[in-house]
């Protein structure tokens, strides 16, 4: 009977053990041995570090060319006093949204415009500028196998080769439309950059065509019809074909006419002149002194942060095969054995 007793208690503490005892030390990670791992690979580190530094020093300050950014500020200054300026009020107060016209600016569509990038290329001749690695300064000539390889203006429009030194930023809360150019001459910045403004004044001065300028030049051509009518009715003189009370009608008619269309035409030059768009150089462009890229002192700092990260790793990646080698000994000498 007290065998008995005996076998169940034995089976009783059995049974109350952990099936499976875990060991918590040897889940954790001591930071002392990887901190031990580091400082054994410091002298890693630091020529890794070192090494990155020095090369991305040397490339930032004697490598890669220096280029540099001129900017100018415009500031729109268009005086519109169209008939649909009196309804903005109204319309603001409707329950239902509605669009009116006129609020597209000609300024900003014209420098965003393609034709003002093929008056650029075409002009003043940017296509060596634009391929400088296929442009032969000695002979003036494409470094190309064949004619057909040879940059032309339509690839540099659809290759976008211009927006890459030519940017426009508008400000839709102060109006301001700031325009820039970089280049690796400081002075071909301040260059390209009057050349722009050049043509946007010859653009607005000569080509764009505002709704009042067309109803002047229509009143204008509809008064000197009318002028011809009325000279040529204050001319005549009673005849056979025309009698004195049909010369009396139609010169008092044109006379009318000619009245009315004047009256027109002055208020088509004066909304016209209100219409009128034109711009204002707030800030003019400058020959920059200081380059725009490259970011030297960040390419030096962001070198020094990756490779200081990649160190580390480099570090605990050659702890992690050693210690793959060691356990790989440890089974060979226990097989041996």
């Amino acid at each position: 009977m007290s065998e008995q007793h005996h076998t169940t208690k034995e089976k009783e503490i059995v049974y109350l053990q952990p099936a499976y005892p875990c060991n918590d030390e040897e889940d954790d990670i001591d930071i002392f041995v990887l901190w031990n791992v580091l400082w054994q690979g410091k002298w890693l580190v630091v020529f890794v570090v070192f090494a990155a530094v020095l090369v991305a020093g040397c490339m930032a300050y004697f490598y890669l060319p220096a280029t540099y950014k001129s900017e100018a500020v415009l500031l729109e200054t268009r005086q519109d006093k169209s008939a649909f300026g009196g309804l903005s009020g109204l319309v603001g107060s409707l329950p239902f949204p509605v669009a009116l016209p006129g609020n597209q600016t000609s300024i900003l569509s014209f420098l965003e415009s393609r034709t003002l990038k093929e008056r650029l290329i075409t002009k003043y001749n940017l296509l060596p500028i634009l391929y400088k690695d296929l442009w032969d300064l000695d002979t003036q000539k494409w470094l190309v196998d064949k004619s057909e390889q040879a940059p032309t203006l339509v690839k540099a429009i659809q290759s976008k080769k211009v927006d890459n030194i030519f940017a426009i930023i508008n400000d839709k809360t102060t109006g301001l439309i700031t325009i820039n150019w970089i280049d690796v001459s400081p002075s071909f910045c301040k260059k390209m950059l009057n050349r722009v403004i050049e043509e946007l004044n010859f653009f607005l001065d000569n080509e764009y065509i505002s709704s009042a300028r067309k109803e002047r030049e229509f009143v204008d051509k509809r008064l000197a019809m009318v002028t011809k009518d009325l000279e040529f009715w204050e001319r005549q003189v009673p005849t056979e074909q025309f009698t004195l009370g049909q010369i009396t009608r139609e010169r008092q008619a044109a006379l009318a006419v000619y009245t009315e269309l004047r009256k027109q035409l002055e208020l088509a030059r004066i909304s016209e002149a209100k219409e009128n768009i034109s711009f204002k150089v707030l800030d003019a462009p400058f020959i920059p002194e200081r380059p725009f890229k490259p970011k030297k002192i960040l390419i030096v700092l962001f070198s020094a942060v990756g490779s200081f990260f990649f160190a580390v790793f480099l570090v605990f990646f050659r702890q992690f095969v050693k210690n793959l080698k060691a356990r790989g000994n440890e089974k060979t000498v226990g097989s041996v054995q």
